[in-house]
């Protein structure tokens, strides 16, 4: 399956999720799996079936979205991608019918692709010379709200800076709908959703001035009511709870003798915050159920 993208700068933007957290001593980057046995999977389709990011090659350089039924069996190859490039970040629709996915090519910007679960009826979404992000879509499966990088990237492979769009479902009408305060780097991403749609959680540093650390907030797809939920040490990886009241999220230290990632829940309003676990090593990427 070939895809044709201008030839411009490679984006990674999973990187910047990880570093946003501050890593244990070396860096941070989310560890990304092989295609098989390891997955890194999206919730489950209408269908209860399981979609992941998986690696066809030993170094890691090319990767595919997989999927398979909710007890590991119908694995099927749904991308088919070139040497060198990757598919990523899958994401079901709501109704289970289609999967939305970022292609990072080996030269040019990544960008936002969707197809049938089947993995027929692929469809580039997005287009520019910035390269786009992870992309989530709304609870109605009408928006999809996704993080662009623009500016120059640095030599690291961040963006000088990172702001929220939203669009339709297929592609049109995109629409910036947060606007950092320059200079900024790493600033707006991994946007999630509210359960009722009427939220979009999200993490950033805002001017990213010397000594910054990452904070949550929550505002309206439509760009109005910005709220900063938190304001001490670094916090990473939000996610709602399955009723909307709720969020989880990383949290770390950056002073005294504890310095690892723990998980914390809080209120919608950023009040009643609850440390979730303790552990010497460090917690990340938590996941909120629904009860059975």
């Amino acid at each position: 399956m070939r895809r044709r993208i201008p030839s411009l700068l490679v984006v990674g933007l999973m990187v910047v999720l990880l570093a946003s957290c501050g890593q244990p001593p070396a860096g941070q980057q989310a560890a990304v799996p092989t295609a098989t046995p390891t997955q890194h999977a999206t919730s489950p389709g209408l269908s209860g079936q399981i979609a992941w990011q998986g690696f066809l090659d030993q170094n890691q350089t090319t990767a595919a979205i997989f999927s398979a039924k909710a007890d590991g069996t119908d694995v099927r190859q749904l991308t088919h991608p070139n040497p060198g490039e990757e598919d990523a970040n899958p994401d079901w629709s709501p109704d289970g019918s289609k999967i939305l996915f970022t292609f990072v090519p080996t030269n040019g910007p990544s960008e936002i692709f969707v197809m049938n679960a089947e993995g027929t009826g692929l469809k580039q979404i997005t287009g520019g010379e910035n390269g786009t992000g992870v992309g989530k879509w709304s609870p109605d499966g009408s928006q999809i709200v996704y993080c662009v990088a623009e500016n120059p990237i640095r030599p690291d492979g961040n963006a000088t800076v990172e702001r929220l769009w939203i669009m339709h479902a297929d592609g049109s009408h995109p629409m910036q709908f947060t606007n950092p305060p320059l200079p900024a780097s790493i600033a707006d991403n991994s946007p999630s959703w509210s359960p009722d749609g009427k939220r979009i959680l999200f993490q950033s540093f805002g001017s990213f001035p010397n000594g910054a650390t990452p904070q949550i907030y929550t505002i309206f797809p439509n760009g109005t009511h910005q709220v900063q939920l938190t304001t001490k040490e670094r916090n990473t990886w939000p996610a709602w709870s399955p009723d909307g009241t709720k969020i989880i999220f990383a949290h770390r230290f950056t002073a005294g003798q504890d310095q690892n990632a723990h998980l914390y829940e809080m209120n919608l309003d950023g009040s009643g915050l609850v440390q979730v676990t303790k552990n010497e090593f460090w917690q990340l990427q938590p996941a909120w159920g629904s009860l059975l």
